[in-house]
């Protein structure tokens, strides 16, 4: 789905916003409308919603990518163009594509399914009362990078973090087996970091590490690193020190 979203065109729009009235010309069309033509274009694409833009005469369009994320191309007031980029607005460079879409994808955590991640937390490092969840595969690149971030912050005492172990078979096949080492070894931290090993595959942290995987798929993770914050919010990838803290300063 994502394939065939993405080859409509591709288009990037650096446009400073125009916060003009909405006119005449600015109409979008309807939803209705614009899933006919896409379906006579393509089957299979999903529109969910047509709304205005900042930019004058330029329409949003929301696509169903799949169960759990959106995307987002423009098209004109008529529907006769498809237009898939970012838009910028110049006077303060905010992707505002970007906001757009990191709105629609937020996915948040309802307290029960919160409280629940606790059972499969494999080891915990840093005494701040600011926590987060890290859900990370042991030979995941990535989540190297984001490893040696939390550990600045677990060392200023600004941050601690909740180890969940989801190794990533298909891509990683020795990451498995790491995890229940780590485990069963009682490594933690600087184990996984180090992508220990050994031959300890004991029946307690096997059954810790597939409960894990199990219940990691069944909320939606995909990939690693996930971050889980207490308000709830899961996002993946690898996130600035910046952005972690900002989830723990109080709001005015």
């Amino acid at each position: 789905m994502k394939k065939v979203f993405y080859i409509l065109s591709s288009f990037i729009l650096v446009l400073n916003a125009c916060k003009g009235a909405i006119g005449e010309s600015s109409k979008c069309p309807k939803l209705e409308d614009l899933q006919k033509t896409i379906n006579n274009i393509q089957q299979g694409i999903q529109l969910e919603k047509v709304s205005h833009t900042p930019v004058y005469g330029l329409c949003e369009v929301v696509v169903k990518v799949s169960d759990s994320d959106r995307g987002i191309f423009y098209t004109d007031s008529q529907g006769k163009y498809v237009i898939t980029g970012n838009i910028i607005e110049l006077s303060s460079m905010k992707n505002l594509t970007g906001e757009r879409l990191a709105s629609l994808n937020k996915k948040v955590l309802p307290k029960e399914t919160l409280a629940e991640l606790e059972k499969y937390v494999a080891f915990t490092v840093g005494t701040s009362p600011n926590y987060v969840y890290l859900i990370t595969d042991p030979d995941c690149p990535y989540c190297k990078k984001a490893e040696a971030i939390l550990e600045e912050l677990i060392k200023s005492g600004k941050l601690t973090v909740k180890v969940i172990l989801f190794p990533l078979e298909q891509r990683h096949p020795q990451a498995k087996a790491k995890a229940i080492s780590i485990l069963c070894d009682k490594k933690g931290f600087e184990g996984l970091k180090a992508g220990y090993l050994s031959n300890n595959q004991c029946a307690e942290g096997k059954s810790l590490v597939e409960k894990s995987i199990n219940f990691m798929q069944k909320i939606g993770v995909r990939g690693t690193p996930t971050f889980v914050f207490p308000d709830g919010e899961m996002k993946s990838g690898v996130l600035s020190p910046e952005y972690i803290l900002s989830k723990f300063k109080k709001k005015s």
